[in-house]
């Protein structure tokens, strides 16, 4: 298997993590850049939801109702719960705020399951938002991905900051630490003092997925992290599985099946060719500590 610690030095096209600033820490997990990266491309699925800005070029996707679409503006995503195909355009730059599960909430009142599998430009998702244009032309007139980070941040604090007297004044985004998912829902919902109906509202509202559906996307983000962070040994993958909470090495195949459509081998070895559909999964040494970071 194709040792990810040996793409340390990565030629252009090439993509950067960038950790938040301490205001932003909880809600922004890490800004991601990518420069110069054109081409056909893989999303794996993701917990995530994201934020994204164009500094050049766009993306061009098939939609549910079958029709492709180019995407050059800014536009919000929700979680994936499986991979997504797209082709980058020439020159294709964008930064975006990778958002922490459970957080978005914080910055927009559309229920997260509304956006589940869904790319919505960002004037349709919060046509409140103020600074949405002028921060566009900012990123545009700029080539330092420093000042894109800092720029970026800026407006997301100030969006934090305009809410937070109506957060304030109603509930606050429902949280589930990852801990309690081992746990039965029923034995969830308890602790939390009310009823396994109201438990799946709540987290589908604040996830965008059912608590079922967040187990099996946990197992599958802790695997993909180890696997991006570290080769594996021969025979790795069967301890890997179980150290997830796999039943067995079947059981993580099939799932890295829907969520990146390639087996955990077939994968990693794809993920070795830098203009490849899976680059994504390519980083240098101190992007991936960033991205593979795992929660408690």
């Amino acid at each position: 298997m194709l040792a990810m610690r040996d793409v340390d030095a990565i030629p252009a096209p090439m993509r950067l993590a960038i950790t938040p600033p301490p205001r932003l820490a909880g809600v922004v997990r890490y800004f991601h850049v990518e420069l110069d990266s054109p081409g056909a491309v893989l999303v794996p699925a993701s917990p995530c939801p994201m934020v994204t800005f164009f500094v050049r070029g766009g993306s061009r996707f098939v939609e549910a109702d079958g029709r492709e679409r180019l995407y050059g503006e800014p536009f919000v995503t929700g979680p994936l719960t499986q991979h997504f195909p797209a082709v980058w355009e020439a020159g294709t730059t964008f930064i975006s705020a990778v958002i922490e599960p459970g957080q978005f909430g914080r910055l927009f009142d559309i229920p997260l399951g509304e956006l589940c599998d869904a790319v919505v430009p960002l004037a349709d998702a919060a046509p409140e938002w103020r600074g949405t244009a002028a921060l566009e032309h900012q990123l545009r007139a700029s080539a330092d991905t420093a000042a894109w980070v800092a720029l970026m941040c800026d407006w997301l604090l100030q969006r934090l900051a305009a809410r937070a007297d109506r957060l304030a004044r109603g509930p606050a985004p429902f949280m589930l630490p990852p801990a309690l998912l081992a746990l039965p829902t029923d034995e969830i919902a308890g602790r939390f003092g009310i009823s396994v109906r109201q438990l799946e509202r709540r987290v589908m509202a604040s996830y965008g997925q059912s608590i079922r559906d967040g187990r099996r996307m946990m197992r599958y983000t802790r695997a993909l992290s180890r696997m991006v962070a570290a080769p594996l040994r021969h025979g790795g993958l069967t301890r890997l599985a179980v150290d997830c909470g796999y039943h067995d090495q079947a059981h993580m195949v099939r799932d890295f099946v829907l969520f990146t459509g390639l087996a955990p081998k077939a994968l990693m070895a794809a993920a070795g060719d830098a203009n490849g559909a899976l680059r994504l999964l390519r980083y240098d040494a101190a992007s991936r500590a960033i991205v593979t970071r795992e929660d408690d």
